[in-house]
């Protein structure tokens, strides 16, 4: 199982529209972020492909060629605000059955069979996609001109019956962002060891319950990996500091700890060193880095594997 950081950056990306601070105006190409958004692979035992998207910010157009995604199977939302959401038009071109044929092929234009590509989410992220794209479930204009989706409540999927992706399990994790509900995913595959291997991505959060974090723990078996929202070193409202991040990181016991929804605040260097000078705080994350594993700021194309 790949993922593909697609976007590691704050609702504003790096650089910042207008900003001439020392982030902003880095040449390091890890400064360089766009909004968050990852993409997901995994090439099952019947050798067919699953093709995952989490989250569809207003960059995913440029994404998707830079990163040369040519298929999404499903695409699963955290919350609904525009640098996560609004990219969803563009969602298009996977969501017919003939795909991109239609646009060399006139003779294919007209609308085609099946739902459509399914859209997850929490009930009030569903409830905003609806109102904000509402052509998209109105009855107007045919073939590959909108989106066709399937709006799917994240709220199904639990242990006993988690939505499988082929060979994929995901689990939705429920997070807070300020007042606002949003949702974590929890993705795991079998490896070779026969052993459950997993990538928990939590974004956007500023609390996260003790039984959701148990619910990572009981279901990740061997969590590789652990993207999380840190937003900078200060406290804030709606976003997880970097220290706070940290500490639900001893909590959950990745291998690998990455900080992504990053602001213009710190640079790349500058979070090494900031996590590297109060990994002692965390003796357990301390430990873990010490047998192999790591924390640091995650970049846009850095891809995870397990």
């Amino acid at each position: 199982m790949k993922m593909t950081l697609l976007g590691t950056g704050t609702s504003h990306g790096i650089p910042c529209i207008a900003c001439q601070c020392p982030v902003c105006l880095s040449k390091d190409k890890r400064d360089k972020r766009l909004r968050c958004s990852a993409y997901l692979t995994h090439k099952n035992k019947d050798k067919s492909q699953t093709n995952i998207l989490i989250d569809i910010g207003p960059e995913f157009r440029i994404q998707a060629l830079k990163y040369k995604i040519k298929k999404v199977d499903a695409v699963l939302l955290t919350h609904s605000h525009a640098d996560h959401l609004h990219g969803l038009d563009d969602i298009r071109i996977f969501s017919h059955t003939i795909s991109s044929s239609h646009l060399t092929n006139p003779e294919l234009g007209k609308e085609t069979e099946g739902d459509g590509i399914c859209i997850y989410g929490n009930k009030s992220t569903l409830k905003d996609v609806k109102s904000r794209f509402s052509y998209v479930f109105n009855e107007t204009q045919i073939g590959g001109g909108k989106p066709k989706l399937r709006l799917e409540r994240s709220r199904v999927m639990k242990e006993k019956n988690p939505e499988e992706f082929k060979d994929v399990r995901v689990l939705p994790i429920p997070l807070l962002h300020g007042k606002q509900k949003s949702t974590g995913w929890l993705f795991s595959v079998t490896g070779k060891d026969k052993q459950r291997h997993s990538i928990a991505y939590l974004t956007d959060l500023s609390y996260i319950s003790e039984k959701s974090i148990q619910k990572i723990v009981d279901n990740g078996g061997i969590i590789d990996h652990l993207v999380i929202d840190a937003l900078k070193i200060e406290k804030h409202q709606t976003h997880f500091s970097f220290l706070q991040a940290m500490e639900v990181a001893e909590r959950i016991g990745s291998l690998h700890t990455w900080f992504i929804h990053i602001c213009h605040r710190s640079s790349h260097v500058e979070i090494q060193e900031y996590i590297k000078e109060h990994l002692d705080e965390f003796p357990a994350l301390l430990k873990i880095v010490e047998n192999g594993g790591s924390v640091e700021p995650a970049w846009d194309g850095l891809t995870l594997e397990v």
